[in-house]
């Protein structure tokens, strides 16, 4: 396990939106210190690894590429790349976040840059149909560590928060 891009600076946001005390069971990137102690997303990557972390990711762009309930949706994944590019990239940046080193150069520059490229469905129904494939996907997937859903709820709602700043909607799994 090691820091990746964005990792320290969104671990910093995270405690300090979230007032969390910082102690050395926090700032670990090693979830499997103590099973009893909270999991955050900086540890993820301890607990699940890169082929389970890709799984989610998977999982998640075969839902919304063949999203037939919302077509705006799924057209503007489809015309940004196809399912293999979107894991890696996806992927790439959740190793990058949550303990797996240097995966995603770029970090939020770059992040932004994806975001405003689809920014015809950066808004509060693009959000919902979005926390709706990562829900199913998360519900598809076994974890060994009960901490885990909980775990990624938040980092979902950590970025859910950041990114509705920015586009002006509110949404939350």
């Amino acid at each position: 396990m090691s820091y990746g891009f964005t990792t320290k600076i969104l671990q910093d946001e995270f405690i300090k939106l979230n007032n969390i005390k910082v102690s050395p069971e926090v700032l670990t990137l090693n979830g499997h210190e103590n099973k009893s102690d909270r999991l955050y997303f900086w540890q993820i990557y301890s607990i699940l690894g890169e082929d389970k972390i890709t799984d989610i990711i998977e999982n998640f762009y075969r839902d919304v590429l063949s999203d037939n309930k919302d077509e705006l949706f799924r057209e503007t994944f489809k015309n940004s790349g196809t399912l293999e590019h979107h894991v890696k990239k996806q992927a790439n940046f959740w190793i990058d976040v949550t303990g797996g080193g240097k995966r995603y150069p770029g970090g939020e520059a770059r992040l932004e840059l994806h975001h405003d490229n689809a920014k015809i469905i950066m808004n509060y129904k693009g959000a919902y149909r979005w926390l709706y494939h990562m829900k199913n996907s998360i519900e598809s997937t076994n974890f060994d560590d009960p901490r885990v859903v909980h775990c990624i709820i938040d980092f979902i709602n950590f970025f859910m928060e950041k990114y509705g700043k920015v586009y002006n909607f509110r949404a939350r799994l």
